[in-house]
C-alpha cells in the first residue's frame, strides 16, 4: 500500500508535462523595435511630415495696384488704337451739304411742288459708295448707289425716317445737324457733319 503511494509520487502526471504550443510561444523572442510593420500604411503613418512652403499673397496695396492695371490696360489700348489707326470722324467725307426747297416731281410726274429737301454733293475725283445722312442723329436714309463724281444727291426731308419707321416732318422739327458717311477708297469710313 505503501509502495504503490510512491510509485505515484515518483510517475509524472500527463497533466503536469509542457504543452509544446505554450512552450513555443513563450520563447519567441521579441522585436527589438517594439513593433511589427504588417503593411506599406504602417510605413507611411511613421514618415517624416512634409515641409510646406509658404504661400505667396498680395498685400492690399498689390492687390490694388494690380486691378487698377487690369482696368487700365483696355483704355489704353484702345486709345493707342484710336491714335495709330484715327477714329472715323477724323475721315472728312469730302461732300456738300446744303438744306433748299427745290420743286420735285410728284407721283404721278405731271406737276413740280416745292418741297425742303437736303442736297449731298460729291465733290471729291472718286465716287464715293455706300452714302448714308441722318438728320438728328435719329433720322436717317441710305443711298445703295454710289455717289459719282461732282453729283448731287437730292432727297425730300420727309423721306427720313427713324428706325422706328417713324417720319420726319418738315417744320415740324428744328433740324440740329446733318451727318453724312460714306467709303472712301481705302476701305474707312468718312464722315462730314454740319450743325446748324
Amino acid at each position: 500500500m505503501t509502495a504503490c503511494y510512491h510509485d505515484n509520487m515518483n510517475t509524472p502526471s500527463s497533466s503536469s508535462q509542457p504543452n509544446p504550443a505554450s512552450t513555443s510561444v513563450e520563447s519567441t523572442p521579441p522585436d527589438p523595435e517594439g513593433f511589427t510593420p504588417s503593411t506599406d500604411n504602417d510605413q507611411s503613418a511613421y514618415e517624416d511630415p512634409r515641409s510646406i512652403a509658404p504661400v505667396a499673397q498680395l498685400s492690399a496695396r498689390g492687390l490694388f495696384i494690380a486691378l487698377g492695371a487690369v482696368c487700365l490696360f483696355p483704355l489704353i489700348t484702345l486709345s493707342a488704337y484710336a491714335v495709330i489707326f484715327g477714329k472715323a470722324s477724323e475721315h472728312k467725307l469730302p461732300v456738300s451739304v446744303l438744306i433748299d426747297r427745290r420743286p420735285l416731281p410728284t407721283q404721278d410726274g405731271n406737276k413740280r411742288l416745292l418741297e425742303d429737301v437736303v442736297v449731298i454733293e460729291n465733290e471729291a475725283d472718286f465716287e464715293i459708295p455706300n452714302i448714308t445722312v441722318n438728320l438728328n442723329g435719329q433720322y436717317f436714309l441710305y443711298q445703295d448707289k454710289p455717289l459719282a463724281v461732282g453729283e448731287e444727291l437730292v432727297v425730300r426731308q420727309a423721306a427720313f425716317a427713324t428706325k422706328s419707321n417713324q417720319r420726319w416732318g418738315p417744320g415740324r422739327y428744328r433740324l440740329d445737324d446733318i451727318t453724312v458717311t460714306g467709303k472712301l477708297p481705302s476701305g474707312a469710313r468718312g464722315v462730314t457733319e454740319v450743325q446748324y
